[in-house]
Formats: C-alpha cells, structure tokens, sequence
C-alpha cells in the first residue's frame, strides 16, 4: 500500500504536468528580466487603489454616455438602479474600503454591459430615445480615449511587451471606442536614443504594433488602427538625458480621428507622408 502511494506522488510531482517548450507559451516568458528596478516597479504595476479609482472613472464615463443617449427616456427604472450602484462604490471609495468597492465594481461593469446592449436592443425596437450621441459628449469621449491610450503607455529598456498596467489604459480605451459610430487611430512607436537608428525604428514599431495587437483583442477594428514608427527622432522632452527621461521616450503616442471626416483623413494622410519622408531621409 505504501509503495503504491510513493509511486502516485512520484508521477504527481514529476509526470503528470506538461509544459509548453521555449518560445511556445507560459508566462514565464514574460517576465524574465527580474530582479526589476524600484523604476519598473512604480511604472508597471499600479496599486489596487489606483486601479479601483481608474476602473470607477471608467464606469461613471460610460453611465454618462448612456445618459446623453437618453436611456431615461427607455430605461428609466434600470438607470437609476444603475445610478445608486454608482453612488455605493463612490461611498465605498470614500470610506477607503476598496475589497467592497472593488467587488461592487465588478458588479457595476457586468451590469452596465447589459444594461448598454438592453437599451440598444430597445432603441432599434421602440425609438424610445429622443436623439443620437450629442456632439460635445463624442468630443469627450475621443478625448479620454486619447488620455487613456497616452498615459503610462512606457516600456521597459529594448522591450516592446507592454506593462500590465497600459493593459488596463488599452482595455478601458476599448470598451469606450464601442460608443463610437467611426474611430480612426493612428499609432506611433517611439524609442530613446540609446542604440543604432535602424534597429530603433525597428523597436519602435513593434512597440505600435504591440498595442495595436492588444486593442484589437480587446475590441477595437484592425482596419481603424494604423502603426508607424519614428524611433528615436521625435523625444519626449529636450532636457539632459536621465533614466527618467529615456524612460518616458519608449513609448507608443496614440493619435485618435474621426474615420467619417474627410478633412482629418487628409491630414492624416499628409502627417504619414512626412514622417515617412523623415525616415528615408535618416536612413540615407
């Protein structure tokens, strides 16, 4: 009996898992470069505080959105239901008591979800709201779709993974692109000035590439995303150059346009033309 149970744990330790090879998976590959900096520490993984207040803002937004949609007038009962939600995770907020609030929020997304695809079932039914999306609330809109897309959006030193922290900015900047009829976004990759010009421009775009990746799995059409790169070229600051500063040059800038106007296509259109005759002409 006892060797039986020797042999049982000798194939649970040893036999009984599988791990993919090298280069084919586990999350150990993405986290190779430990011991991290005190630096990478701060940048990269934020405080349950922190999330718990960003994802909050993020719903109060949404909610917002429904309400100028005029959800009211369809969904009154289920929109002030929503609205207590919101004020009890504003108190629990408040209170400092973030395991509730951050329980209470997973609720609170779960239900606004529903609640969004509910009252677009019910408009297309009924044409229960009086008018579409106005444009200042659009205007918001793309515009924390740009802050969130632009914010703590760096890389580590030769790296083009980005932090678990811009994943919650990518995924937040998703969600709210669903409120929008068109959106066009144009990504640029940027490095600091360490290293050759041409392995730079490389880097950069993998960079853009990489969070184009990202927010396509999280939503986002792939034909209203376009990368380009400008390695090393274009820096974040002209000061001296500190860890600091390089830092903040490793990043992907994110540039949000409306698909539908001709006018920003064709400014767009040029803006590429010239970064492009910029690289050429550093190349040469």
């Amino acid at each position: 009996m006892k060797a039986h149970i020797f042999i049982i744990i000798t194939l649970f330790l040893s036999g009984c898992a599988s791990w993919p090879d090298e280069g084919q998976g586990g999350w150990a590959e993405k986290y190779q470069n430990y011991p991290l900096s005190d630096e990478q520490i701060d940048n990269n993984f934020a405080q349950p505080q922190d999330v718990v207040r960003s994802e909050f803002e993020h719903l109060v937004l949404k909610l917002e959105l429904l309400k100028s949609q005029d959800i009211k007038a369809c969904m009154p009962a289920q929109l002030l239901k929503a609205q207590i939600y919101e004020n009890r995770i504003r108190r629990l907020i408040t209170a400092n008591m973030w395991e509730d609030a951050e329980h209470d929020l997973l609720i609170h997304y779960h239900g606004l979800n529903q609640l969004t695809n509910h009252f677009d079932t019910v408009q297309k039914l009924t044409n229960c709201a009086v008018s579409a999306t106005s444009k200042p609330t659009l205007f918001s809109v793309k515009k924390q779709v740009s802050d969130l897309l632009n914010s703590d959006n760096q890389f580590a030193f030769k790296e083009f993974e980005i932090t678990p922290k811009y994943a919650v900015r990518l995924a937040q900047a998703a969600d709210l692109t669903k409120q929008l009829n068109s959106i066009s976004i144009l990504l640029v990759g940027h490095t600091d000035s360490v290293g050759e010009l041409n392995s730079n421009y490389e880097l950069a775009l993998k960079r853009a590439e990489t969070v184009k990746h990202w927010l396509v799995v999280y939503g986002v059409p792939m034909q209203s995303i376009t990368t380009l790169t400008q390695g090393s070229l274009k820096p974040y600051s002209e000061q001296t150059q500190t860890n600091s500063v390089r830092h903040s040059d490793r990043r992907v800038e994110a540039i949000v346009l409306d698909a539908n106007n001709k006018n920003l296509q064709d400014n767009k259109a040029k803006a590429l033309v010239s970064w492009t005759k910029i690289i050429k002409s550093k190349q040469e």
